[in-house]
C-alpha cells in the first residue's frame, strides 16, 4: 500500500471515530434531557402533593381557630350554671390551642419546602431548557460542519470535468456570440445596398418626372 493509500485509510478512519464520537456525544445529551425531564416532572408531582398537604394544614388549622372560639364560648355560657363543665370546655380549648401552635410550627416548615420545591422545579425547567436549545444548536453546527466537509472533500478528477464541461460550453458561447454579429454585418451590408438601389429608383423616378414637365411646357 503506498504511502498516499495509507494516508487515506488514516485519515478516513479518524473521520468514522470522530463521528462515532458526535454520535455518541448525541446520545448522551439526549440521555441527560430524558433524565432531567423525567427527575422535572418528579419534582412537579412531588410539589402538587406537598401543595396539597399545605392546603389541609391550613384547613386544619382554620379548623382549630374555629373550635378554640366556641370552646371559649361554651365556658363563658354555663359559667355560672355548672363551673366543672366550663373548666372542662377551657381546657379543651387549651387543647386546641396546643394543637394549632404544633401545626403552625409544620406550616412555616413545609411553606420553606413548598419554596425550595419551587425554586428546584424552576431550575430543572431552565436546564432542561438550556440542554435542549444547546442540542439543537450542536445540531445545527454538526449538519454545516458535514456539508462543508462534503463540500472540501469533492473528487478532484471530477473538479477537472467541470472546469472542462465550463471551458467547452463558453467556447460555444463565443462561436455562436460570433457568428451572430457576422450575421448582423452582413444584414446591415445588405441594408446599405438596398438603400442605395432604393435611392437610385427614386432619382430615376424624380428624372422621369422632370423631363415629362419640360416637355408639358415646351408644348
Amino acid at each position: 500500500m503506498s504511502f498516499f493509500r495509507r494516508l487515506s485509510a488514516s485519515l478516513t478512519a479518524r473521520i468514522d471515530q470522530v463521528v462515532g464520537q458526535i454520535e455518541n456525544h448525541d446520545a448522551i445529551i439526549e440521555a441527560a434531557i430524558g433524565e432531567a425531564r423525567q427527575a422535572t416532572a418528579k419534582a412537579k408531582v412531588r410539589l402538587a402533593r406537598v401543595r396539597s398537604d399545605g392546603e389541609r394544614l391550613e384547613t386544619k388549622i382554620a379548623e382549630l381557630q374555629e373550635a378554640e372560639i366556641k370552646w371559649a364560648e361554651r365556658a363563658r355560657r354555663i359559667a355560672k350554671e355548672d363551673e366543672h363543665r366550663a373548666l372542662e370546655c377551657l381546657r379543651r380549648r387549651r387543647g386546641c390551642q396546643r394543637q394549632r401552635a404544633q401545626l403552625e410550627k409544620t406550616r412555616e416548615n413545609h411553606q420553606q419546602l413548598e419554596a425550595r420545591l419551587v425554586r428546584d422545579v424552576r431550575e430543572a425547567e431552565e436546564r432542561v431548557a438550556d440542554m435542549t436549545q444547546k442540542r439543537h444548536l450542536m445540531r445545527t453546527r454538526q449538519s454545516a460542519a458535514e456539508a462543508l466537509n462534503s463540500i472540501t472533500r469533492v473528487d478532484p478528477s471530477m473538479g477537472g470535468d467541470v472546469a472542462d464541461a465550463f471551458e467547452r460550453w463558453e467556447v460555444r458561447i463565443t462561436e455562436a456570440e460570433y457568428e451572430a454579429g457576422t450575421a448582423e454585418a452582413m444584414d446591415s451590408l445588405e441594408h446599405r445596398f438596398t438603400d442605395a438601389e432604393d435611392q437610385d429608383a427614386l432619382r430615376a423616378e424624380l428624372d422621369e418626372l422632370l423631363l415629362k414637365e419640360e416637355n408639358h411646357h415646351e408644348c
